[in-house]
């Protein structure tokens, strides 16, 4: 889930960041070793070569990082999710959630 998520996520926007931040999740992170240095899996290696994307570790008990994160989740949980829509399948959940992530690209400029 979480490969399919970054390949679905670079295909949406057409390219992919120069770095990505992750949190010590298992599907990448073999061994977690002091500070921010990792052994992430063979896969996890070979998809962010793939994408040249440099994998950041989040630091363990630094909650101030993932709170950044999980900050910007409440953010898009807000704007899109409130009040909470309903759907009749999946499939068009992910075409009204495809509009809408579209819709705020283009009204929100990145720097």
């Amino acid at each position: 889930m979480v490969f399919d998520a970054h390949d679905k996520a670079f295909a949406f926007s057409s390219g992919a960041c120069a770095r990505g931040i992750h949190d010590n999740v298992k599907t990448a992170a073999d061994t977690i070793f002091g500070g921010k240095d990792r052994a992430c899996n063979r896969r996890f290696q070979q998809m962010c070569g793939h994408y040249l994307v440099d994998p950041i570790a989040c630091t363990p008990a630094s909650g101030w990082e993932k709170g950044q994160v999980e900050n910007l989740v409440g953010v898009i949980r807000r704007r899109f999710f409130v009040p909470r829509p309903k759907f009749k399948s999946c499939a068009e959940l992910n075409t009204w959630l495809e509009d809408r992530c579209i819709a705020c690209a283009k009204a929100n400029n990145h720097p």
